[in-house]
């Protein structure tokens, strides 16, 4: 990799702090917005700015400035990965949010989905005061929000005794931003089937080999 990539102390600061602000700057204006503005326009504006604040953090922790896409494609290939790992992983994505990237060594990747696909969800439960979690009330949507089984689960235990007794003015929109939080996970998990299926091309290319457990290659 060229040398240019790579991000000196003070960059990877300005980088976690950036993104710690844009990520406060969204959830402020998400804030104001839900409190002047019936219809929460703003709301998208934020999803963004935390969306990119969380990239931002991921791209300073790591300490590089490439793109996700990038550094996996010119990474070195690790150990092959089996199917039966790769089912694992799918089951821990569909539990936990970029639990299977983190499984397979892809932190950054796994940091970025489970950021903005969690933020996402509490926004859209947070919209809906705790009342968008029902099966009885609202089926169809509840079928999307499996696709998030783990975040559904908590929440659904967390919020089942509340009742709808009062007029909840962005109802619908929470009912929105939880579906389509819950399914940007299948982008996850078909990101993570993706990632699996060229680490394992890359093995089967002529002269490509894994670093040898415990030690360098010669």
């Amino acid at each position: 990799m060229e040398p240019s990539v790579r991000l000196t102390p003070r960059e990877r600061l300005f980088r976690i702090v950036g993104g710690a602000a844009l990520i406060a700057a969204g959830c402020a204006v998400f804030t104001y917005s839900k409190a002047n503005d019936p219809e929460n326009r703003a709301a998208v504006l934020a999803i963004i700015a935390i969306a990119i604040g969380s990239s931002w953090i991921g791209h300073g922790l790591r300490g590089r400035r490439d793109s996700l896409v990038h550094r996996d494609e010119e990474a070195p290939p690790g150990p092959p990965i089996s199917p039966e790992m790769t089912f694992a992983g799918i089951l821990a994505a569909w539990l936990v949010p970029g639990l299977g990237h983190l499984l397979i060594g892809r932190r950054a990747k796994a940091l970025l989905y489970f950021a903005t696909i969690t933020i996402t969800f509490l926004i859209g439960t947070a919209l809906a005061e705790g009342r968008n979690l029902s099966l009885d009330r609202d089926p169809i949507y509840f079928g999307a929000y499996l696709f998030n089984a783990g975040e559904t689960a908590v929440g659904w235990l967390l919020t089942r005794h509340l009742e709808l007794d009062h007029k909840i003015r962005f109802l619908q929109l929470g009912l929105t931003y939880t579906a389509v939080a819950c399914l940007l996970n299948v982008v996850a998990m078909m990101d993570f089937v993706t990632t699996c299926g060229r680490s394992t091309e890359a093995q089967a290319r002529p002269g490509t080999e894994a670093p040898p457990a415990g030690g360098e290659a010669s």
